[in-house]
């Protein structure tokens, strides 16, 4: 508030489906949620809404001798890549989440990536609002190898054909689904009464 004293700042202690109508007000959304299939579902919301949308996603890998940890930060936007086009997202990874969610165990210790990769998708907040930089400039994919302790931008994006995101591509994924139906419902409330 202090940078931006007009900035609205929402905060919703409910999961982000109950908070639809929110949403659509956003100038951005940032996404840290736990799966894939919510990730997936988040990101096509903000599509529907045109609005940027910056994904945390971090998980952990059991290993012979332990644990490895990775995630990244993601930028989509309108018109740019999605996050099935960075590979982030696919079938086989929705599949293999249904089945292995939780390799780690219930409680793994993962405050420390957690905060890092926040701290990360804020700077792309701060990057995308304000004179820092120019949009066109940032890096749409950080990589985060949590066993070398690095973050960097990802060579995924090398592969990325120079065509536009065929995901959503579909103008009719485009729009406020729940137009009108506001009003809609106030004047059935009324009616009743």
């Amino acid at each position: 508030m202090g940078v931006n004293a007009r900035a609205r700042i929402s905060i919703e202690t409910v999961r982000w489906q109950m908070c639809a109508i929110a949403l659509r007000s956003c100038d951005l959304i940032l996404g840290c949620v736990d799966s894939i299939a919510e990730r997936e579902q988040l990101e096509t919301a903000a599509r529907r809404y045109l609005t940027p949308y910056v994904d945390v996603g971090m998980d952990v890998h059991r290993m012979a001798q332990g644990f490895s940890i990775g995630g990244q930060v993601a930028l989509s936007m309108p018109g740019g890549p999605c996050l099935r086009c960075m590979g982030i997202i696919d079938d086989r990874k929705l599949e293999l989440e249904a089945q292995a969610y939780g390799a780690a165990g219930g409680r793994p210790q993962v405050v420390w990536p957690n905060g890092l990769l926040a701290s990360l998708a804020v700077g792309f907040l701060v990057q995308l609002f304000t004179p820092w930089r120019k949009a066109s400039e940032l890096p749409l994919l950080l990589e985060f190898d949590g066993d070398a302790q690095t973050v960097s931008p990802s060579n995924k994006l090398l592969y990325l054909e120079e065509d536009a995101c065929s995901h959503f591509a579909d103008l009719t994924s485009l729009g406020d689904p729940l137009w009108g139906t506001e009003g809609l419902r106030k004047r059935k409330a009324t009616a009743k009464s």
